[in-house]
């Protein structure tokens, strides 16, 4: 029987327009991302949650809750005192209690009196830090954010942030364009150019202010987030080139088409977790290219077929597949029921 595997990711929309800072289309992103989504050739692949008039422990709480794949903050950051812009921005120049040092240095979120709270660089990356082990990427769509965006590389993988003020228009139309490239399969990296020439395509300025930050070791032109097995091709996969019986131990027929991606991803879903591990360490998959945490075998195995392929590695990936397989049918643990 033909299996389908979904691997969904949540995306956490935070979104904070206090009392008494200009007001922002919020409402009009979120739609904005969602049509976006639902439009793309992976739509399935992506849940969209928003959280509005979000408070500090909103982020932890939600963290701990939904454990998303990517967390979007839409609101106000700090500003340049003193330099008039032109246009609705997404920062706040004068907040009682607070000095200019901090303004440039946190994201403003709504207090419990619905004014604007102040949450530094150093909160949120030791939230982040505590809660944030299923996040993969971060946008912090709010003026001056670079600084918050290269601190939370400590824990996620990529960060974007805006390396300056940025116009209301201008974070609205770069939301469009990246979540469009996502749902299409683009690579992280191929999804934050083409945000920035969303941008640039409505004739807004601001688009060199979103800025990519990436953890060393990590190659966001090889993050794509939208499953490879989206679209159901792990089932054709099972027709043509063999069976996974109960118990999930797949056969494979052992021709040259056995080492097509799909095919390979297959087996690796049908090995048995102290196999798979092997098969990991043999192709030499630097850890940071694989999802942490309580990441299933399933998500772990798109990663490693995600980097293989890349690297036009996935002959010699068939080969370890085979060698492993060997030796798990000399041993009697590879075919038939498990041991008890």
């Amino acid at each position: 029987m033909a299996r389908s595997v979904m691997n969904k990711h949540t995306i956490l929309f935070l979104a904070a327009n206090p009392a008494g800072t200009p007001h922002l289309a919020l409402d009009q992103e979120a739609r904005a991302i969602q049509a976006e989504l639902e439009r793309s050739g992976h739509r399935d692949q992506f849940d969209l949650v928003t959280r509005w008039a979000a408070q500090p422990l909103d982020l932890l709480r939600e963290l701990r809750k939904l454990r998303p794949t990517i967390v979007h903050f839409s609101g106000h950051g700090g500003s340049e005192s003193g330099i008039p812009r032109a246009g609705v921005r997404r920062d706040v120049g004068d907040v009682p209690g607070s000095s200019e040092s901090q303004l440039r240095h946190g994201l403003f979120f709504q207090g419990p009196d619905g004014r604007p709270q102040l949450v530094s660089t150093e909160a949120l990356e030791a939230t982040f830090g505590a809660a944030g082990a299923s996040v993969k990427l971060v946008v912090l769509s709010a003026c001056y954010s670079e600084p918050q965006a290269e601190a939370l590389l400590a824990h996620v993988d990529c960060v974007v942030g805006m390396g300056g003020s940025i116009l209301d228009d201008a974070a609205r139309n770069f939301a469009i364009g990246f979540y469009g490239g996502l749902g299409e399969r683009e690579s992280v990296a191929a999804a934050f150019l083409q945000g920035r020439a969303a941008i640039s395509l409505e004739g807004l300025r601001d688009s060199d202010r979103p800025e990519l930050k990436v953890r060393i070791g990590v190659d966001p032109k090889l993050l794509v987030l939208a499953d490879l097995a989206a679209s159901g091709t792990v089932a054709n996969a099972d027709r043509s080139h063999g069976t996974a019986p109960p118990g999930g131990r797949a056969t494979h027929s052992n021709t040259p088409a056995h080492a097509t991606r799909d095919v390979l991803l297959t087996r690796l879903m049908g090995l048995l977790p102290s196999q798979f591990d092997v098969v990991l360490f043999r192709a030499a998959i630097p850890p940071g290219y694989l999802s942490g945490g309580n990441a299933s075998q399933t998500t772990r195995a798109v990663d490693a077929i995600r980097y293989l392929e890349q690297q036009d590695k996935l002959e010699r990936l068939a080969q370890i597949l085979d060698e492993v397989a060997g030796a798990g049918n000399a041993t009697g643990g590879r075919n038939g029921s498990d041991p008890r």
